[in-house]
């Protein structure tokens, strides 16, 4: 290590704090040839990059560092972080696994590791590292919280539960551990948490981050109880005060949409390629809610399916495409840059981000449900990809969004009218798709899946080409993580339970129900 180079790491240090950009990128760009500060140097300007929207120059850096990972846990743990940040997930999950960071004895380093890997549906590769954190003598309830997050993912419920209820001992107002807690089981009249959260409530402020979370787990604890007027109230807060948290503008959603519907050409698709050779993916669209993740599990229990479960990389790599950093939704300055786009190079990248998950199966599902916006650019871009779209009655596919509160994600959900619009948003747009590129996309119904799981299976797997297996439908026997709102139901039999489920609040949902059957859904917004 040169004192010169030293030197010019603490100046570009200054600069890139007092935000001059160019003078900063300038010094490490200086210093990135030398050994001792190629990583660092390259972290650096990988940041720089994406804070002033060049993707492309963001994943080169990162890349860059990536190939000289030096055996330091603190950075790589910086690294892990980047690679995630610019869509290089496959070298993000590499540095994470590293007998580095395992082996460490940083418990900072080995909580922060395994919160990203919580992040990105790693729960396998998470736990470990926290609870090695948590052995080294991190006690922090945060940490006690990620540990259960983990294992409820994992499936191992009782764990999870012990470790919220350890979270909660530590700090009583640790508001995503009350909300976790309530949705492993059943509530009782014997057994709630009812009391806890209404304490917590009364010491949260009412504009505090954390008190959505509370009314959200109120609800779900007294709608378990049948206490629906309780209940309801509960809701009705947590989504106003969620939605004050949270930015939507319906009409750059419906802009984007209009833009969406008028773009490509009908029929217009490429042929396979040399370079299409390897694992295919099976995309997997729709609503959140609407029964994605169970028609994933059954998916995943076909011996030719990897289930990847809500991949990121398609916006990612558009993104790349059109050398636009952004946040993970589509948007309209994306869509209308995306037009001149090379669509078989976009195929080409997303297949190389995504094969790894397939573990050396032929077919691989992306569950992402927002992926519904990007079925024009699938088309294109990918001749071998299946995609699923799955359909659920109109009204519970709404109630069911609008008492899940998501983390960073459909920022429409926290509204009855706002909710009803994005939903007849897209439904238009699915139609269009239909339209454009016909045979393209299979239609499953949530209602005749969990009716009649058998025939509805068949149906899915002869379309991706799959035969049949029977073990497909009893997703109760499968193992493995399910890092989504459906974690817990995951573990149980096909069922029926939750269809009609919004007539339980039929009185209070009437402006979803007006919404949408001016929309055109029908007298029961089911058609």
């Amino acid at each position: 290590m040169t004192l010169s180079a030293q030197q010019t790491w603490h100046d570009a240090e200054r600069l890139l704090q007092a935000r001059q950009h160019a003078a900063a990128r300038a010094g490490y760009e200086s210093i990135a040839g030398d050994p001792d500060w190629t990583l660092p140097a390259n972290l650096r300007l990988s940041a720089i990059a994406l804070q002033d929207g060049r993707l492309r120059d963001a994943v080169a850096h990162a890349l860059a560092a990536y190939a000289v990972r030096e055996p330091d846990p603190v950075l790589l743990e910086a690294l892990c972080r980047q690679l995630i940040a610019v869509g290089e997930l496959e070298a993000a999950v590499d540095c994470a696994q590293s007998p580095v960071v395992s082996q460490a004895h940083d418990p900072e380093v080995l909580a922060g590791v395994g919160k990203l890997m919580s992040e990105q549906s790693f729960p396998d590769l998470a736990l470990p590292l926290l609870r090695r954190a948590n052995r080294l003598g991190m006690d922090a309830p945060s940490l006690h919280y990620l540990i259960g997050l983990a294992e409820m993912y994992a499936g191992d419920l009782g764990s999870a539960g012990n470790e919220f209820d350890h979270c909660l001992q530590a700090d009583p107002d640790f508001a995503p551990a009350h909300r976790m807690r309530a949705r492993l089981r059943r509530q009782t009249v014997a057994d709630n948490h009812v009391d806890a959260l209404a304490a917590a409530i009364a010491r949260m402020p009412g504009d505090a981050a954390d008190a959505p979370p509370l009314y959200y787990a109120l609800f779900k604890e007294l709608d378990d109880l049948d206490r629906r007027d309780e209940a309801w109230q509960a809701l009705e807060t947590g989504m106003r005060l969620r939605r004050r948290q949270v930015d939507f503008d319906a009409d750059a959603e419906a802009r984007l949409f209009d833009q969406l519907q008028r773009s490509g050409a009908a029929g217009i698709t490429r042929t396979l390629g040399a370079d299409d050779a390897g694992p295919s993916p099976i995309f997997i669209v729709g609503m959140p809610r609407s029964g994605t993740t169970l028609l994933e599990r059954i998916l995943g229990a076909h011996p030719q399916v990897a289930d990847a479960g809500e991949l990121r990389d398609f916006t990612m790599q558009l993104r790349w495409m059109c050398d636009r950093a952004g946040g993970p939704q589509l948007d309209l300055d994306l869509a209308q840059r995306a037009e001149a786009i090379d669509m078989a190079e976009l195929g080409r990248r997303y297949l190389s981000h995504t094969r790894w998950h397939a573990r050396g199966k032929p077919f691989y599902t992306d569950k992402l449900p927002a992926n519904f916006v990007h079925a024009g650019y699938i088309v294109r871009a990918l001749p071998q990809a299946r995609i699923l779209h799955m359909v659920r009655e109109p009204m519970d596919t709404c109630f069911s969004n609008l008492k899940e509160l998501f983390a960073n994600a459909y920022p429409h959900s926290y509204d009855q009218a706002e909710m009803a619009g994005h939903f007849l948003r897209y439904r238009q747009l699915m139609a269009h798709w239909h339209r454009q590129y016909p045979g393209r996309i299979l239609d499953v119904r949530y209602d005749a899946l969990v009716a009649e799981p058998e025939r509805v299976a068949r149906e899915v797997l002869d379309f991706c080409g799959l035969a049949w297996d029977p073990s497909v439908v009893a997703i109760e026997a499968r193992t493995g993580a399910v890092a989504t709102a459906s974690s817990v139901q995951m573990r149980e039999p096909i069922h029926q339970r939750f269809i009609g489920q919004w007539r339980r609040y039929e009185d209070w949902l009437q402006p979803l129900r007006q919404t949408l059957e001016a929309g055109g859904l029908g007298r029961d917004a089911g058609s």
